[in-house]
């Protein structure tokens, strides 16, 4: 998913062609676990490990040159610089063999003023650091532009940075030709695939790893100290650098949070999310009032169920010649519902299609979708770091079947497609990480800011409040606005976040910004709690507006008597237990908490 910034969609892994749906960005990623001497370890305690066998990496020099042309995009600034970083493959052999992570960097604008550097990630997991920091470098603002050199960063096993690369595009061609809508031969198929291909890197593309590597590159540029913007995996990414490297964090904002106890292991509550933001994207377009796609929910979503299958059974053609097929529909939609400016020209470009010209909904799923030609390196990145989240209970066959049973139930638009990731995570050729699904405390970071989208479908706020609760030290700030990427949303968005990177000033606890796209009615996330309802699963969950609430205004953390979304006995939905630990997402949708 490259979410961040103004291109919220971008974080996500792309789709392939070959219908290999993946979503990359709701399920961004936590990992755990130092291996060696590279930082401190994740279990917790004791001081950070002196990095003596690594001295070679920390102090080696590197040369800047000018990004290749090819790769800068037309419309970029002038003056990206590129570079390549050696880091030991396994920390705990730095005398080993070593690889290269790829960097790039647009040096501040006001070189007398400079104060470092800003590196960053899109998240993804997947998603290249290189590509985010070409196209969005311009989405930070000009004073933040001014005093920070931007810098993108391929974490090891993406893009320019030794890339897990598990089926050629014939391949994934062929697999998907042959295994058809069957996630599960097509989630075990691309897992053989990188076992063949890539697996002797496959243990050593963690976010433990990543984060190491992150500090190298922060040595290497001369900053004492790591000044962070993450975006989605890429606040997971944030999270574990703070935890091996405490006293060497910096500023550090994570925008659209992932909570490591979750992800990736809890597929039925990302999908039904995603699932509810669909009804969401619908009910916004009825409450604009004439709504190009009909008048009824039920209408609208029915619709949309019946393309699918059609363009299943015949793909479109798009102005090129390429298939527009029922998955890569969902996959657009599921596109759509990162960025709430998508919504108004994807409503569109759906009424026109149900009146029978398809013509403006393949042209705009070229758009968000793209032709998949990078898919083959993403998706591999993905299930890399992806799979060594899953606890080895959660990789057995018995454990994706039980999960997809329940994925049937609480989402079934898209669920189904979203087992992709967890069947490819089956028998999965390298161990998971010591820590995978625990919470990560960060003890002796500074402060971290946490800036959260209240109606996030991919990282649903309630991962944010619980982040906030695991971490030593951090403070988290809402925006009133679905759509996946804090930063960009608007004006009070902004000067948080540059409040913050330029001056060290915290916004004030309980702030929270209203900041949307435009088009989208106020009403149709429900904005007052009182009276609500909403149904999933077929079970309606009503809001409780008695009780309290701890954690202060703006910081809701459900107690055993919070208000919230009461879940009913014989509903089948699974509630936090205890209430207050947030361990598992809701199933009311993004950002709602489920109290027992």
């Amino acid at each position: 998913m490259v979410c961040p910034a103004v291109r919220p969609a971008q974080g996500m892994a792309p789709l392939m062609r070959a219908k290999l749906f993946v979503i990359s960005t709701v399920l961004v990623g936590a990992m755990a676990a130092g291996c060696g001497s590279g930082g401190r370890s994740l279990s917790g305690g004791g001081p950070e490990v002196a990095r003596t066998d690594l001295s070679a990496f920390y102090e080696q020099e590197v040369t800047w040159r000018a990004c290749p042309a090819q790769e800068v995009p037309a419309d970029a600034p002038k003056g990206f610089q590129c570079a390549t970083v050696r880091v030991p493959l396994d920390y705990s052999r730095p005398g080993g063999r070593s690889i290269s992570v790829a960097v790039n960097r647009l040096p501040a604008a006001d070189k007398a003023r400079r104060v470092g550097s800003l590196l960053t990630n899109p998240g993804g997991p997947g998603g290249s650091g290189l590509a985010y920091v070409y196209d969005s470098a311009t989405d930070f603002s000009p004073a933040v532009r001014a005093r920070y050199d931007i810098v993108g960063m391929d974490p090891r096993g993406v893009g320019k940075s030794s890339p897990v690369r598990c089926l050629t595009e014939e391949e994934g061609a062929r697999l998907g030709k042959t295994a058809g809508s069957d996630v599960r031969a097509l989630g075990q198929g691309h897992a053989k695939g990188c076992a063949a291909r890539a697996g002797d890197l496959l243990p050593f593309v963690g976010t433990d790893n990543a984060a190491r590597d992150l500090d190298v590159v922060r040595a290497v540029l001369g900053d004492e100290k790591l000044t962070y913007y993450g975006v989605s995996y890429g606040t997971l990414l944030g999270q574990f650098y703070a935890e091996q490297f405490p006293s060497r964090t910096g500023r550090m904002v994570l925008d659209s949070i992932v909570d490591p106890t979750v992800w990736p292991g809890d597929t039925a509550a990302e999908s039904a999310a995603f699932d509810t933001a669909l009804g969401v994207f619908v009910q916004a377009c009825l409450d604009r009032g004439n709504c190009a796609m009909g008048r009824g929910r039920a209408e609208v979503t029915k619709k949309i169920d019946d393309l699918i299958t059609r363009l299943n059974q015949q793909p479109l053609k798009t102005a090129d010649g390429a298939p527009v097929t029922g998955w890569d529909l969902a996959s657009g939609l599921n596109q759509t519902l990162f960025a709430e400016e998508r919504w108004v020209p994807a409503q569109q470009a759906l009424g026109a299609a149900f009146q029978g010209d398809t013509a403006p909904l393949a042209a705009y799923l070229h758009l968000v979708v793209g032709d998949g030609s990078q898919g083959a390196s993403g998706l591999g990145g993905d299930l890399a770091v992806r799979c060594l989240h899953l606890r080895t209970e959660q990789r057995t066959p018995e454990a994706a079947e039980e999960m997809a049973a329940e994925v049937d139930k609480t989402a079934p638009f898209f669920g189904p497609m979203m087992m992709f990731g967890r069947y490819a995570c089956t028998d999965w050729p390298a161990k998971p990480l010591p820590n995978a699904g625990r919470a990560l405390k960060a003890e002796g970071a500074p402060e971290i800011l946490l800036v959260q989208n209240s109606f996030d479908a991919a990282t649903p706020a309630q991962w944010a409040r619980s982040v906030e609760g695991q971490l030593d030290r951090a403070r988290l700030i809402t925006n009133t606005s679905g759509g996946h990427g804090f930063y960009t949303q608007g004006p009070c968005t902004r000067k948080a976040v540059d409040d913050y990177l330029l001056g060290g000033a915290m916004p004030a606890r309980g702030t929270v910004c209203h900041d949307r796209a435009a088009g989208i009615p106020a009403t149709s996330w429900g904005q007052t709690a009182a009276d609500r309802a909403f149904e999933v699963g077929g079970a309606v969950l009503r809001w409780i507006t008695s009780g309290t609430r701890s954690g202060g205004p703006g910081n809701p953390r459900p107690a055993a008597d919070a208000p919230g979304w009461r879940c009913p006995a014989a509903s089948g939905i699974r509630c936090p237990a205890p209430a207050h630990s947030a361990r598992r997402a809701t199933r009311a949708g993004p950002g709602w908490a489920c109290v027992s």
